[in-house]
């Protein structure tokens, strides 16, 4: 496990690696007068490095690896906090989730106050008329993608229960519950990739594996730290549990996850697979699940444990570029190492 906390703390302070081909074209738009997306070095894929790292931290706190985990971590941080905490986009915000272990660990107000700017970006946000945050809203399309569920929802509870701010709490819970009501597939019982509140059109697959995953991450996490008398717990715990009880039935036999769930002839996809099994694993700790689910949890593990190289997790499906856009490229990503990291730092035990 230890090359894999090394390739994660590489790849926190080195992704996405551009050269200089990259900027050049980059000014020459700029220079032309078009538009150019921003470089976001706060994005989804280091939220995830980040957050597996600081697993790893919370659970050897005493060893030499943690030290130099810390270490990294600030320097992804301070670099952002020294470029004035600019938020680009909505699933930055998961990066929120080590920011605050960060600031427990240290003491330091610097993290606590870059953990507000979060908190203020998502206060800020757009929504739609449901109140959900839509994923991209200079395309003015309120498309809601189950990847903002997990992205978003918890951070915001993380911080609500760590800072004892229901506001942001409340947020979350109205992501949730919004795409339980309208992301949902009422035949399966998974979800489709997104869907639009006002036309009530749902897009994309139906049981994208990653789309799966997120989805699993963002109600695992946030019932984790959801207060349990809250009035909207049980529901969102029992939503929670049907969706693990169909997601397990499309369990492969070697303990891996289809990129697409239903499509089990097709190739397997480790970002999906530690997504999911991440999410029981924690679901597990947390009594929200119980023990039934823990042996396919633990075989899922073991299959991944055979697709770490060099600290790496391989078989895992490249960038999605949109509803229904899940280019068929397998290699190592940052978003297969990430959960995986976390994964099996959890299950260590």
């Amino acid at each position: 496990m230890l090359e894999m906390v090394k390739e994660a703390e590489r790849e926190l302070l080195n992704y996405p690696k551009r050269d200089a081909g990259f900027y050049l074209k980059r000014t020459a738009k700029l220079l032309a007068g078009k538009g150019a997306a921003p470089i976001d070095k706060i994005n989804w894929p280091n939220g995830l490095l980040a957050k597996s790292l600081a697993d790893y931290y919370m659970s050897h706190k005493n060893s030499d690896e943690a030290r130099e985990i810390l270490d990294c971590l600030k320097k992804y941080y301070d670099r952002w906090i020294r470029g004035g905490c600019r938020m680009h986009y909505l699933d930055d915000a998961f990066s929120g989730m080590a920011l605050i272990d960060l600031h427990q660990a240290t003491g330091e107000e610097k993290y606590k106050e870059a953990a507000d700017k979060i908190t203020e970006y998502l206060f800020h946000h757009e929504t739609d008329d449901a109140g959900s945050l839509p994923y991209r809203p200079s395309q003015q399309n309120d498309y809601i993608f189950a990847d903002g569920i997990g992205m978003v929802c918890p951070f915001l509870c993380k911080y609500g229960s760590t800072y004892g701010d229901m506001n942001a709490t409340n947020l979350a819970v109205t992501q949730i519950q919004n795409f339980i009501d309208f992301g949902m597939d009422s035949k399966t019982g998974l979800p489709y990739h997104g869907y639009q509140y006002e036309s009530g059109v749902k897009y994309g697959i139906i049981g994208w594996g990653r789309a799966v995953g997120w989805l699993m991450i963002g109600m695992a996490e946030s019932l984790a730290y959801m207060e349990t008398d809250r009035p909207s717990y049980e529901p969102i715990k029992q939503s929670y549990r049907r969706l693990v009880d169909k997601v397990e039935a499309y369990q492969l036999e070697g303990g891996l996850y289809s990129w697409q769930l239903g499509a089990k002839d097709g190739p397997v996809d480790t970002s999906a697979t530690a997504m999911i099994l991440y999410a029981i694993a924690r679901s597990l700790d947390t009594k929200v699940l119980i023990g039934i689910h823990k042996s396919r949890m633990i075989r899922g593990r073991e299959a991944l444990w055979n697709s770490v190289k060099d600290g790496k997790i391989y078989g895992c499906l490249a960038e999605c570029q949109g509803f229904c856009m899940y280019p068929q490229i397998y290699g190592a990503y940052p978003w297969s190492l990430g959960p995986a990291l976390s994964l099996f730092v959890m299950t260590e035990k």
